[in-house]
């Protein structure tokens, strides 16, 4: 498949791209977060502290990003310093109700403005939630040119000089414990590290996450380090085959010590299958079409895409057979991971997820949650019983399919405060509207 194979590409690639690729993505990062209102959204001094990063582990050149960063944090500036010039305070009075930007980013620029504008700029700018908004401001307030950019230069080179001091610096951190627990297990938590940072980022600007996504996220970090830790110790052949292997013959025994969990297994493997579940999941989300419930057929479909392409991708990039011992027959695809555990994950957890909300009594809610986490389980037993999977193609399968319903909601959510807007009345629409006046109390959803 087309995509199996440009995924293995890219991945076989990788230094190569961000040896060549990684400067002009920072340079035009660098601009946008100077940007007014888009700036908001863009966490360009993570992406400088990561060119730090990648500087010391020898895929970029020091001066280089340096220069490169620099000059774009310039343009960015003048560019929202332009637009404040030239629109002046209106411009944002307009079209911050549509951008999250609150009384707070504003009353925190015009603090740090009346100090001094020299000091303004450069303050300003190690601070997210004033840096897109204070280029404009100095713009709007008539500050020379002259002035703006001797402070701007200043701010620029300080700000990326020290951002990536810290990714070069946690660079050193990294070979020295990369050995330890693993190079993808490290790049595991320093993608939980921003996924976590991005989360507070967001939610501290436009205030879109509540109480009933912060266990969702918990979940999708749990799964991201649970899936790339199984991946790192498929490197440990001996560990891999001897965890594998124990398990297979285990179940072996089993079925010899009690021959009808066979038929057991084949009826919930049949009835557990991808084909059944993801079209499960696909009437759901037609189901909820049919009730005008965009937001949640969306997070019931991208999810079940999700999985389905993760599942191609992988299947292919690592290709590992099936075990010899198969009792069922099969039609030659890779073992790792288990489509099966994938897309019974993805589907239950997206389940539980619409519809716990919307039961009223505590005790249905949790045996709906009982029941889906067991379903998870037994469908991805039941592979392990028939030997058409090795135990660690079932663990990969259950991690990934929990990473795509988890990463969609969170997706889904973040895009739909967008879409979601307040009427006149103050009123939330869709099922936005639906899940915040539920009675469901463990899961309630302020206004």
């Amino acid at each position: 498949m087309p995509f199996a194979h440009l995924f293995v590409s890219v991945v076989s690639n990788i230094e190569t791209i961000i040896s060549h690729g990684g400067y002009f993505l920072l340079f035009i990062l660098s601009i946008i977060e100077g940007i007014p209102i888009i700036g908001l959204a863009v966490p360009g001094q993570i992406f400088i502290m990561m060119a730090g990063f990648f500087v010391k582990i020898g895929l970029l050149d020091f001066w280089t990003v340096i220069i490169v960063a620099s000059i774009g944090a310039m343009i960015g500036d003048f560019i929202g310093y332009f637009i404040g010039r030239k629109y002046g305070m209106a411009f944002i009075d307009r079209i911050r109700p549509y951008f999250g930007i609150t009384d707070l980013h504003l009353d925190k620029a015009r603090k740090i403005l009346d100090q001094h504008t020299g000091k303004a700029m450069i303050i300003g700018r190690f601070t997210p939630a004033t840096r897109p908004i204070l280029p404009f401001m100095v713009g709007a307030s008539k500050t020379s040119a002259g002035k703006f950019w001797f402070f701007n230069i200043i701010g620029a080179l300080l700000w990326v000089i020290s951002s990536v001091l810290i990714g070069y610096i946690f660079g050193a951190g990294y070979h020295a414990i990369s050995g330890y627990v693993g190079r993808l297990v490290l790049v595991a938590i320093i993608f939980v590290a921003l996924i976590i940072w991005g989360y507070r980022f967001v939610n501290a600007r436009i205030h879109i996450f509540r109480r009933y996504e912060l266990f969702t996220l918990i979940l999708c970090i749990t799964s991201l380090i649970s899936l790339v830790g199984i991946i790192d110790v498929l490197r440990e052949t001996s560990f891999h085959l001897g965890f594998d292997v124990w398990v297979n013959l285990k179940m072996v025994a089993l079925q010899t010590f009690w021959p009808p969990i066979v038929y057991i297994a084949n009826i919930i493997s049949t009835v557990g299958g991808v084909i059944v579940t993801g079209s499960l999941g696909i009437i759901i989300g037609l189901y909820f079409i049919f009730r005008q419930k965009w937001r949640s057929a969306v997070i019931m479909f991208l999810a079940i895409d999700l999985t389905g392409i993760a599942l191609g991708l992988m299947k292919s990039f690592f290709d590992i057979d099936r075990p010899a011992n198969a009792l069922r027959i099969i039609l030659g695809d890779p073992s790792f991971p288990s489509g099966h555990a994938a897309m019974a994950a993805c589907f239950f957890v997206v389940f539980a997820y619409l519809f716990s909300p919307r039961i009223n009594k505590q005790l249905w809610r949790e045996l709906l949650t009982v029941i889906a986490a067991l379903a998870i389980i037994v469908i991805g037993l039941s592979r392990l019983v028939l030997n058409v999977h090795f135990a660690s193609d079932v663990l990969a399968g259950w991690a990934l399919g929990v990473l795509m319903a988890t990463v969609s909601i969170l997706i889904v959510r973040y895009v739909s405060v967008f879409l979601i807007r307040k009427d006149k009345s103050g009123e939330l629409t869709d099922s936005y509207n639906d899940l915040r006046n539920s009675t469901c109390s463990t899961y309630s959803l302020e206004n």
